[in-house]
């Protein structure tokens, strides 16, 4: 079951509330905390249309009663006397309420501060108290905080909701409705969240598909919380249901890597989609490369086969597929270029092109590939000169300065690092991440559109899902763009069909990328 929180103050927008979150969920919780005035609980039952949770909590445990403690319990006896559905009720005074038939005691633990150590020793004293659901809510803001939430999920004694205060929570969200957990927790809407990282209930229905998970459901990660992975996670699950396999993905943070191996063997995982941070620092874990993965040192796809992990690299295939479809088309408009050594066949588009990659990132290292092998004039500019020279070295092609790129020729400029695109306005940028995952100790100047010419082809790959203010600049200067959308497009079809081993329609793709992502008419 998907939960509602409704925390007006207002009586009026309380009952308001309930009316219009009875229309997206099953079950309401009614923090009566939160209301300006005593509430009225046999008001509240009246205008019920769904099931509730009755709530009242203490500052302790984030709540708002500004009454005393004996105030507060004698309204949760009253809820349970009166019968609602589901009273929540703290561990530490379940004793000081007594069971009532017709309404179900909600045992809760609470910690704002942490996941405390010894939380399975809580979770047993919570059992002890004649519970018919226990909660559990601690502060995760990492994977190794929610390791410990995880595991009570895992093998739950008694029906258990746990819920993590951090973008880890999600996690919880998906993997307790695998595990049966009797329900999960969503904001009604966007800037009604209860904590940072809530889903919406329609980004829990829609794009988590929440109400499709059951136990024999196999779960595949995808690691990192960005927009970008939300779009990935509505464009798989949307396959998913597309081909009716019974898959669907589970958020995941990454953090400890022999921790991150724990949570893979623990929920099974049939796949994991690694995001960009993570692409190296996961190399580790598939005993098999693809030659991608193996000469860019990064993964963004792990497959389970023959009780062993195998790692790809499929963003240099799906990005490279793209730029050749943007310079191939091109071919037929317009004349040779001057920048080009040799004509390139519609084949081989990228072949005697000149391409400039910004960056050394793991992205950087898969787009040098990809290009390379596609027979592109490579070369890597990058303020990291020593990053730069050892990739130059190790793809046999030419490295620059990043001050250099404004004087070297090249009609193909690719920027796969977050600081090499930028508008006319320049700053001060965060750190060059190499592909070490070291940092530089000076700022960073970014990429200026300024010297963009009409003709040149640009591919900007550091605000995906969403066109960069850079590629907006490049078409107003007639340059051609690679659309973001279609690089995830790409990258989506060839992750489906090592996934599921079929093949999903491309427009059914291209439509959910359309509902995932406003993107802006040209």
């Amino acid at each position: 079951m998907i939960c509602i929180s409704i925390n007006q103050e207002s009586r009026r927008l309380a009952l308001a509330d309930m009316v219009n979150a009875g229309r997206q969920c099953d079950l309401i919780e009614i923090r009566l905390d939160r209301f300006a005035k005593p509430a009225d609980v046999g008001e509240l039952l009246t205008a019920k249309q769904k099931p509730v949770i009755m709530t009242c909590r203490r500052s302790q445990d984030g709540g708002h009663f500004s009454g005393s403690e004996e105030e507060r319990l004698a309204l949760l006896r009253h809820c349970i006397i009166s019968k609602v559905e589901y009273v929540e009720i703290e561990m530490d005074v379940a004793d000081q309420i007594r069971p009532f038939p017709g309404a179900k005691r909600v045992i809760s633990y609470t910690n704002l501060r942490e996941t405390p150590a010894d939380l399975a020793e809580i979770y047993e004293e919570a059992r002890t108290k004649n519970p018919d659901v226990i909660k559990i809510m601690t502060l995760a803001r990492t994977p190794e905080e929610a390791w410990p939430l995880v595991q009570i999920l895992a093998k739950p004694a008694l029906p258990t909701v746990a819920v993590g205060l951090g973008r880890p929570g999600l996690m919880l969200s998906v993997l307790g409705k695998k595990m049966g957990s009797p329900w999960t927790y969503a904001a009604l809407e966007r800037g009604m969240e209860a904590y940072p990282g809530e889903p919406t209930v329609h980004a829990l229905q829609s794009v988590y598909h929440y109400p499709a998970i059951e136990r024999n459901t196999r779960l595949i990660g995808v690691t990192g919380f960005t927009e970008l992975e939300y779009v990935t996670v509505g464009i798989l699950n949307a396959a998913m249901l597309q081909l009716d396999i019974s898959a669907r993905c589970l958020p995941l943070g990454v953090g400890n890597s022999r921790l991150f191996r724990k949570v893979m063997e623990a929920v099974h995982l049939a796949a994991v989609v690694v995001d960009e941070p993570n692409r190296h620092a996961l190399l580790d874990i598939p005993a098999e490369l693809d030659s991608a993965a193996r000469q860019c040192e990064s993964v963004d796809l792990l497959l389970p086969h023959d009780q062993k992990w195998h790692g790809y690299n499929l963003l240099c295939r799906a990005a490279v597929a793209a730029l050749e479809a943007t310079v191939r088309d091109s071919v037929q408009t317009t004349h040779h270029s001057p920048f080009t050594t040799h004509s390139s066949s519609s084949d081989k588009p990228l072949e005697g092109r000149t391409v400039m990659v910004v960056g050394v990132n793991a992205t950087a290292r898969a787009l040098a590939y990809g290009i390379k092998k596609r027979g592109g004039a490579l070369i890597i500019a990058s303020h990291n000169r020593q990053a730069a020279h050892a990739l130059a070295q190790q793809l046999d092609c030419r490295f620059v300065q990043f001050e250099a790129l404004y004087t070297t020729m090249h009609e193909i400029i690719v920027i796969c690092d977050e600081q090499g695109a930028a508008h006319e306005v320049s700053g001060p940028a965060r750190p060059l991440t190499t592909v070490r995952g070291s940092s530089s100790l000076t700022a960073r100047q970014p990429v200026h559109s300024g010297y963009l010419r009409s003709g040149m082809t640009v591919m900007d790959l550091t605000q995906l899902p969403r066109k960069s203010q850079f590629l907006r600049e490049a078409q107003s200067r007639d340059c051609r763009v690679v659309e973001p959308r279609q690089i995830l497009l790409e990258l989506a079809l060839l992750q489906i069909h090592l996934i599921a081993g079929q093949e999903c329609p491309r427009e059914r793709l291209q439509d959910v990328l359309t509902e995932l992502v406003e993107f802006e008419e040209e």
